[in-house]
């Protein structure tokens, strides 16, 4: 009875208006969230190899000049260089790679026929490297080194030496079985020790060793003399500020890396998923401003109504709750709707986004979604008491 006698002011097409507002607003803000989502997750690591660099650090090094070829030396950088790159606001911490000035070798043995070739050493802080420590070490009792080696050498063996030579291509399963020897020479002493291969990098362009077994070998084959790094690891808070380029070419610097441009790209991305999901939260927030509005003109309209049953003995919150459990209703439904428009949109680029099963968890979105439409339908239901107590 009750409900009959509120809802003979209530017009269909105002409120049909609002659920489907809220429902456009918030399935573009969702669809929005979860397309930046999916695609983060799917460059955060394309190939799922071991990265010695997580993705908020990049490689810089100096050009090679004129200057650089006569002289013989690789330019590097001095004190005040790393120090004015520390001091940039964009940075997050510098480190050096350091590398070995002893000689080094190679060989293997692959079913009688032996390679032997000249190697280098570099090591980089353990910390970066995302390797388990029980592989990522070196122990002066039973020494073995470990190894990262970079997917580009493996390539050029394999369709390089290999072919001409007509040496087996190797899988990086295989290599990583092998039985290799490093012989280490300098500072009149020499050594063979065991060595093993135990990741690879997919964008890293050097062969790494533990810090551990780099201070070792120094000790006993290095001149005593520590180098100024040519090449650094430099954090950076956001990979896509555009200061970062711009300091990267006042400087003459080079950027090593998968992709130089796949900060721009996360940059310009995250903008247009920033402008795609105001948006959406701009339409919703419309839509909250026009059933506000009804709430108005419905009460209004229903004043004579309200006020007889409060005089009766119905009191003020029994007289709001039927509105209160329209309003539960069409945001529930407007909800559920832009759930179902965000999962339908998502099929459209999931298989061309998301490369080897690497996806974001939608539960995140949704969540998202839910908490807005509950503060909505909190604010109405709180608005709607307000007006029936007035």
């Amino acid at each position: 009875m009750l409900w009959k006698l509120l809802s003979k002011n209530i017009s269909g097409w105002q409120l049909s208006g609002y659920a489907l507002a809220a429902t456009v607003g918030l399935a573009i803000l969702m669809i929005a969230v979860q397309f930046y989502c999916d695609l983060s997750a799917s460059w955060s690591n394309d190939d799922g190899d071991i990265e010695l660099v997580p993705p908020r650090n990049m490689v810089i090094s100096k050009q090679v000049s004129m200057m650089s070829t006569f002289s013989g030396g690789a330019p590097s950088f001095s004190a005040d260089e790393i120090d004015e790159i520390a001091r940039q606001p964009w940075c997050n911490g510098v480190s050096a790679f350091r590398a070995a000035d002893f000689s080094v070798w190679l060989s293997v043995d692959m079913g009688g026929r032996g390679l032997q070739t000249a190697m280098f050493f570099e090591s980089v802080p353990d910390s970066l490297v995302d390797i388990s420590s029980r592989l990522w070490k070196f122990d002066e009792a039973h020494p073995m080194v470990s190894i990262v080696l970079s997917k580009d050498y493996i390539s050029l063996y394999n369709f390089g030496f290999a072919s001409s030579g007509r040496m087996p291509v190797l899988s990086e399963n295989t290599i990583t079985q092998l039985p290799l020897q490093v012989m280490l020479a300098g500072n009149g002493n020499r050594q063979v020790l065991p060595a093993r291969i135990v990741g690879f990098s997919s964008w890293l362009n050097t062969i790494a060793v533990p810090e551990a077994f780099m201070d070792w070998a120094h000790l006993r084959f290095g001149s005593g003399a520590e180098a100024q790094p040519s090449r650094l690891i430099v954090g950076v808070t956001d990979p896509g500020d555009p200061a970062i380029d711009r300091f990267i070419t006042s400087n003459d610097y080079q950027v090593a890396g998968p992709d130089d441009n796949s900060g721009r790209a996360g940059f310009i991305l995250r903008i247009v998923s920033t402008v795609v999901g105001i948006v959406g939260l701009l339409i919703t927030v419309l839509a909250l401003f026009i059933l506000v509005l009804s709430l108005y003109l419905l009460v209004n309209k229903n004043r004579r109504t309200i006020v007889g049953l409060i005089r009766i003995g119905y009191s003020p919150r029994q007289v709001a709750r039927p509105y209160q459990y329209l309003i539960v209703v069409i945001n529930i439904s407007a909800t559920v709707v832009a759930i179902i428009a965000t999962m339908i949109a998502r099929c459209l680029w999931f298989e061309s986004v998301v490369s080897d099963g690497i996806s974001a968890s939608v539960w995140p979105t949704i969540a998202i979604g839910g908490g807005i439409m509950l503060v909505v339908t909190i604010y109405n239901i709180c608005v709607v008491r307000g007006l029936t107590h007035e």
